[in-house]
């Protein structure tokens, strides 16, 4: 069988509309870790629906403390460190993590479409 691009889009359109949903993102997305967050987004971002990604990774940053890995490790190589709280990434930010994060998984799906 093949998988053709359309079809993984076709397929992950329900849940680019549960995820990116501002209010399911702003309510649920903190409560998921950083690394089921990206595992999402990416899933997304990578069908397509990369504003529903963005949306959803917006809404996972809401509820960031200096554990995360999305807050410290970026506060710390902008020289933001001294921060009381982590400073949310704006949407350029998400799209750019996104980009680079999203590398391996395009490979990945390239190899499944050609098989």
């Amino acid at each position: 069988m093949t998988i053709t691009s359309s079809l993984l889009k076709q397929a992950f359109g329900p849940l680019a509309n549960i995820f990116g949903d501002p209010m399911t993102a702003g309510h649920t997305g903190s409560q998921f870790t950083c690394l089921e967050a990206d595992e999402i987004a990416l899933a997304l971002y990578v069908t397509g629906y990369e504003d529903q990604a963005v949306t959803w990774l917006h809404g996972h940053a809401l509820g960031e403390d200096w554990e995360d890995s999305h807050a410290h490790d970026y506060d710390e190589q902008e020289g933001d460190h001294d921060r009381e709280t982590p400073r949310i990434f704006n949407e350029d930010e998400i799209r750019e993590y996104l980009r680079e994060l999203s590398a391996n998984y395009l490979e990945a799906l390239l190899m499944i479409a050609k098989s």
